[in-house]
């Protein structure tokens, strides 16, 4: 099954602009529309605007990451049904304590941009089709 027609729109919370930036071509050439932020706090106003099919969050940000958003995110049921994506590079340890503060899923930044966005598609994908 493929991703609906219009385009799936991605959060996308990283403080690395660069790192944002490839992620983000990577992310377009797999037909994603990409909302760059790099702040949390910020990125959280804007779901009330728009609500975007997933959300990319780094776990190492300053002030809020992926891990203190999955709770606000789980909390309000506006925002509980959209993916969140954490994003780090602390391998399986940090994987678990994703799994464990409400994250739906945990991808090494140290992946290429073209397999992250993959991973992101096919996640996306088996998701709407309920696996």
């Amino acid at each position: 099954m493929n991703l609906p027609e219009s385009l799936p729109r991605i959060l996308l919370i990283d403080s690395n602009v660069y790192f944002s930036k490839r992620l983000s071509e990577a992310l377009a050439q797999q037909g994603f529309d990409v909302l760059p932020c790099t702040q949390a706090a910020y990125a959280l106003t804007m779901l009330e605007w728009n609500t975007p099919t997933a959300i990319l969050c780094a776990t190492n940000l300053r002030e809020m990451g992926a891990l203190e958003m999955a709770r606000i995110l789980r909390s309000d049921p506006k925002t509980a049904h959209i993916p969140l994506i954490a994003i780090g590079n602390d391998g399986e340890q940090a994987l678990l304590e994703a799994y464990r503060a409400g994250c739906d899923d945990y991808v090494d930044r140290r992946r290429s941009p073209s397999d992250f966005a993959a991973h992101v598609r096919s996640f996306l994908i088996s998701r709407q089709d309920g696996f």
